[in-house]
Formats: structure tokens, C-alpha cells, sequence
């Protein structure tokens, strides 16, 4: 998936796998921030990732089976649920 600028707008977007989804079929993370902004356990410790979403410091978050899929969710989420 490329995206340009129009995509994002003016939203920073950091991509992990989903360290509460099994290995054999992982589960994909989008964050509307930088990766600083996040706790760095957060991207491989399920409890920490939980945790850390309910803080919701960095809201949105989305996540989908596909890196693409996990982004594609959360440009809805950015966008109200309305497709661009």
C-alpha cells in the first residue's frame, strides 16, 4: 500500500505485530503517533499493549490481519469511518 501525504494527513502512524495475537497467525497494530510515544514493551508484551490501550494516550488504535489492513482501519478511524 503507498500513501501519500493526503492519506495521512497530518497523523504519524507506527505498524507492530499484535504481541496478544498467536504466532501462527498474527494479528497486525496501527497507532496514530510516533513510535517514542509508545511504551517500548508495549509492542511485545500482551499485558503492557492492554494496558497501554486503555490509557488511551494515543488514540486511535486499529488493528487488522495484514499490516495494510491494520493502516486501512485506522484511516477510517482518523476519518470518522468515512473512506476516502
Amino acid at each position: 500500500m503507498v500513501l501519500g501525504e493526503k492519506d495521512l494527513g497530518i497523523w504519524p502512524v507506527t505498524i507492530f505485530r499484535d504481541p496478544c495475537s498467536a504466532s501462527e497467525r498474527p494479528r497486525w497494530v496501527a497507532v496514530a503517533c510516533e513510535p517514542t510515544q509508545l511504551p517500548r514493551e508495549a509492542a511485545n508484551s500482551c499485558l503492557v499493549l492492554q494496558y497501554w490501550r486503555k490509557q488511551l494516550h494515543c488514540p486511535p488504535v486499529a488493528e487488522g490481519e495484514t499490516p495494510d489492513a491494520a493502516l486501512a482501519n485506522l484511516l477510517a478511524a482518523l476519518n470518522g469511518g468515512r473512506e476516502g
